[in-house]
């Protein structure tokens, strides 16, 4: 499965639908600031699912702040990481994918793209959709197998 992971769009939507023409992925992950982008690409590419949840800037939304799904044998844990304090360490949030049993944890909010393993845990921030001088996202592969693969690409 291939999945787009973007974050901190910020209301600048124009390069994330470009992202998504050129890349066509199975599914569409928005981390939060602002869901309402997330809403967006839902009425822009219907015929693609889109998992979102909230940040810290999405006041008033009553959406949920982490969530997790299932891609065959793989579970991805998601959130914006803002309840996790992601800007002082990762720890907080390590620990609640560890114990989720995830072996994907997807978070924004510091807009510093990263894609690594942690003692076994892909550890994925997409970096900002829509700030900074080099917006980024991430692409994700799942295979039928478990096997996983990520990319940061700009967008």
């Amino acid at each position: 499965m291939r999945i787009t992971v973007f974050s901190d769009s910020h209301g600048r939507i124009d390069k994330m639908v470009c992202a998504l023409k050129s890349w066509q992925p199975d599914l569409i992950v928005h981390l939060g600031d602002y869901i309402r982008d997330a809403e967006y690409l839902k009425k822009e590419f219907p015929q693609t699912p889109v998992r979102a949840v909230r940040g810290n800037c999405d006041i008033g939304s009553t959406d949920i702040e982490k969530d997790w799904f299932e891609i065959g044998p793989v579970k991805v844990f998601i959130t914006h990481g803002h309840i996790y304090g992601v800007k002082r360490g990762l720890d907080a949030l390590l620990n609640a994918a560890h114990f989720s049993g995830a072996r994907v944890v997807l978070y924004g909010h510091t807009h510093v793209a990263e894609c690594r393993q942690i003692g076994g845990l892909w550890v994925i921030n997409p970096g900002s959709a829509g700030q900074g001088l080099k917006p980024t996202c991430a692409r994700l592969e799942i295979g039928e197998d478990g096997g996983i693969d990520c990319r940061i690409v700009p967008v």
